[in-house]
């Protein structure tokens, strides 16, 4: 069936939440319009969809057809729940990533929504909301509420926010606060040009509190930041010094070990796996591999965040982190000054590929992002004539090329290409494409910076491409620029 068609859809969340969606157009298939749904309510999770038929009288149903969805319905979100996503595969050219699905750790299991979901609170609450809302839609009165009614909505929305992110940005808060004045408008303060600034307000040192209340109880993403100068610890560290938390996006940044687990079974899990590598690839369990690498993440992070140990230290105890299981069009605008003779260079030698070589597009569009930003990034994509081992370089990629010059330091053709960590070959790939995925996968499992020269060429991969924002910074005017042309 062709995609044509309005579709108004009922999102279903829960009991309490649902959101409208309305589509240009009908997906081509069931699974088309549940990425369509993560798309545009920022869902993480997986799930499956049912919907009401009106065949049975509108009862649920599980949605696999999807010429069986009306034109107008209401759809239910379903999460599905996968402890265990165990390849069967021998391949030793698996993609290991570094998951942040960690069985039996369930902290977080989804980012910062596009609309903040208010949750219910106590019947008290509901109660009183519910005829103050009657009241407000009536003559516009307002509620008042008691310093306990008050305590209820804030410690549940604490609790609501605090799921979502242990250090949400003002924005985030913000976003929340209006959700629930939207939600309830009998609690819209009357002098306020918001209606929820107070409410803001009074959030964000909620979140103050309930990341103490959760240090206290060992919470790993909180508990890493205790122990700052306090009353108590007049000699500690500014509480504003080194705080760690996420930097991009990142849903788990710091999760407690899985239940039945302790600092002793993961490390017995993590010899296992260094005793696997010693083997050859057609010997080793990937599967146990895999099972240990899922299980193993909250010790593997808490490594990386509190000590930073050097790549060398981390490549010999996670050895199975390091191996692996519309530009073109803006680049033709700039050929002006240096950046378009370097643009001009690399759309020749693009020119020469195969037009429906897509790996070769793909890679012509990287390549020309940096020129196209006005970065540098020779000191990242470098080419050298023989295999390596070693290369005096932070973090680069470092292609194994025949050609004297390579346009943009990025071959289309190379024999290898070698991603390099604190002057070591830690991965080899051979697509430049592919390394430079893993290259920033690796980035952010190792919780490392971005390389100065090309901030804006990681950050708008990360923030564009990646949509993995964190809202704590806005986009660098040339990066907007870009975006904005793109849309």
């Amino acid at each position: 069936m062709e995609a044509t068609g309005i579709l108004k859809l009922r999102v279903i969340l829960d009991k309490d939440n649902a959101e409208k969606l309305i589509l240009p157009s009908r997906p081509n298939s069931v699974q088309a319009l549940i990425d369509e749904i993560k798309s545009r309510l920022n869902f993480t999770f997986d799930f499956r969809l049912q919907f009401h038929d009106p065949d049975f009288d509108n009862a649920l149903c599980n949605l696999v057809k999807i010429e069986d969805l009306p034109a107008i319905a209401s759809v239910k979100v379903v999460r599905l729940v996968e402890l265990d996503r165990i390849s069967t595969s021998t391949d030793d050219t698996i993609l290991q990533t570094d998951s942040t699905d960690t069985i039996d750790s369930p902290e977080r299991v989804s980012r910062w929504p596009e609309v903040f979901i208010v949750p219910p609170f106590s019947y008290e609450v509901e109660h009183v909301l519910r005829e103050g809302n009657a009241a407000f839609d009536k003559d516009g009165k307002v509620v008042t509420l008691t310093r306990d009614q008050k305590h209820n909505i804030l410690e549940t929305m604490g609790e609501e926010i605090y799921k979502l992110k242990a250090y949400p940005s003002t924005t985030q808060i913000g976003k929340a606060a209006e959700a629930l004045v939207r939600k309830h408008p009998c609690l819209k303060e009357r002098n306020s040009d918001t209606g929820w600034e107070g409410w803001k307000n009074s959030l964000r040192y909620k979140m103050g509190n309930q990341r103490k209340k959760m240090a206290k109880a060992g919470i790993m993403d909180v508990a890493v930041n205790a122990g700052k100068r306090s009353r108590t610890n007049p000699d500690g560290a500014s509480p504003r010094a080194n705080i760690k938390r996420p930097r991009r996006g990142e849903v788990n940044f710091l999760p407690s070990y899985p239940s039945g687990e302790t600092r002793e079974s993961l490390e017995t899990r993590r010899l296992e796996m260094v005793e696997e590598f010693k083997k050859t690839s057609a010997e080793r369990d990937i599967p146990l591999i895999h099972q240990h690498m899922m299980r193993t993440f909250a010790l593997r992070r808490e490594e990386i965040v509190t000590t930073s140990p050097p790549v060398s230290e981390l490549k010999d105890r996670w050895p199975a982190l390091f191996h692996e299981t519309q530009l073109i069009g803006l680049y033709k605008k700039r050929k002006t000054g240096r950046v378009g003779e370097r643009m001009e260079q690399l759309l020749l030698a693009h020119g020469k590929q195969d037009k429906n070589d897509i790996y070769a597009t793909r890679t012509a569009a990287l390549a020309g992002l940096p020129m196209y930003l006005k970065e540098d990034s020779s000191e990242i994509f470098k080419t050298c004539k023989d295999e390596i081992e070693f290369y005096e370089a932070t973090i680069a990629l470092v292609a194994d090329v025949d050609e004297e010059e390579v346009p943009g330091g990025v071959p289309f053709s190379p024999r290898q290409v070698f991603i390099v960590l604190e002057d070591q070959v830690v991965m080899t790939h051979h697509s430049w494409t592919d390394a430079l995925v893993c290259l920033f996968g690796l980035i952010y499992a190792l919780h490392l910076s971005y390389p100065e020269k090309c901030t804006g060429f990681f950050e708008f991969i990360q923030v564009v491409l990646l949509k993995l924002d964190d809202e704590r910074k806005q986009l660098k005017p040339k990066l907007q620029t870009l975006k904005n042309e793109l849309v």
